[in-house]
């Protein structure tokens, strides 16, 4: 089959976030495959003259226009997660956004099939953009292969190169709301060892003037943990061996998070052979299996969960790392690829959309 992949998501502020992961692994393999022949536009709709079979829009948003109303029947989007819909007083869209929103919902009706992460999105779909159940199909993400566990050497030469502590915790990626950052911080005063710090990696751990980084501010100062949290802004997640030297130097990884469409984070960790904290909620439930520790994303449940792994002993430790790398291997973007495809050719047996 033809299949025209939009790619916008690959250049520009996208392009280092998931959305820019899925697409980028996801066309890697795709690539691969001889049942499929592979176009790209970054145009949104405006150039579609390849007649193709099928045409992938590996991002939605709910916001702005991302969606075009008209073109090819055989449509297929992927819609991550519909976070400001679940927390919609956080997320307030202005009146242009919600003009976008219900001309993002118009164009909806006109694909065939949504692909999403996670059961738990695939019900937050349904309820809040009102599409019907049949649509929406389900194909879980995986890590980067690439991200594996690094040696020691490794270890120390990127944590000198960060100056990095010789004991922390880790968190990757953003400061939405929904990643419930406050809460994170105030976990270091209940965390039994003041040798153990909190690195805080992702772009967005930087001073700027927006509700999110304030919050984090007077958090610190409430905590009185200044000296226990550091951030990382300039580590690129694109920098495979040097960020996973950092998953594999942690004493854990932390994922806090209010909410999430899936939880790549929970994964990489697991792949770079480091334990996992995580919230109980949303996807994460599903992408952490047994191969988590799970906790109430509140400050002392949290530190409960966390002083729980450092004292494990040892042996424990290897073991439940042991199962945690093979729970993480079975996600792989080989599946990625063939349920998606799957989805592809289910919408052109169909002939239309359900």
């Amino acid at each position: 089959m033809k299949l025209l992949f939009e790619t916008s998501v690959l250049s520009g502020g996208h392009s280092a976030r998931g959305i820019g992961t899925y697409a980028r692994m996801l066309l890697s393999e795709l690539e691969k495959r001889d049942d499929v022949e592979v176009y790209k536009t970054s145009t949104l709709g405006k150039n579609e003259k390849i007649k193709a079979d099928v045409v992938h829009y590996p991002f939605f948003d709910l916001f702005f226009n991302t969606l075009p109303l008209t073109g090819s029947k055989n449509k297929v989007v992927a819609i991550h997660d519909v976070i400001p819909l679940v927390f919609p007083k956080q997320y307030k869209p202005g009146i242009k956004g919600k003009l976008r929103f219900h001309k993002q919902k118009m164009a909806l009706k006109n694909v065939a099939a949504i692909i999403t992460d996670s059961q738990a999105s695939k019900a937050d779909i349904v309820k809040h953009l009102g599409v019907h159940t049949e649509k929406v199909h389900v194909v879980y993400l995986a890590a980067n292969p690439n991200l594996q566990a690094q040696n020691d050497e490794m270890i120390t030469t990127v944590a000198k190169k960060n100056a990095l502590p010789a004991k922390y915790l880790l968190y990757v990626g953003d400061i939405n709301y929904n990643k419930n950052i406050p809460q994170l911080i105030k976990m270091m005063k209940f965390i039994e060892d003041p040798e153990v710090k909190l690195v805080c990696l992702g772009r967005n751990f930087t001073p700027q003037d927006i509700p999110e980084w304030q919050w984090i501010e007077t958090q610190l100062a409430l905590s009185n943990v200044e000296d226990r949290v550091i951030f990382l802004p300039s580590i690129l997640t694109e920098s495979i061996d040097e960020l996973a030297a950092i998953y594999s130097g942690a004493q854990a990884y932390v994922q806090p998070s209010l909410y999430e469409g899936f939880g790549l984070p929970v994964l990489e960790a697991m792949q770079c052979r480091t334990p996992v904290v995580c919230s109980h909620n949303s996807s994460l439930i599903e992408v952490g299996g047994e191969q988590v520790i799970f906790t109430e994303p509140q400050a002392e449940k949290m530190a409960q969960a966390v002083n729980q792994v450092l004292s494990w002993s040892k042996t424990k430790r290897i073991t439940w790392l042991r199962e945690a790398y093979k729970w993480s291997q079975t996600f792989s973007w080989e599946k990625v690829a063939n349920e998606t495809v799957a989805v592809y050719k289910s919408i052109l047996k169909n002939g239309s959309s359900t």
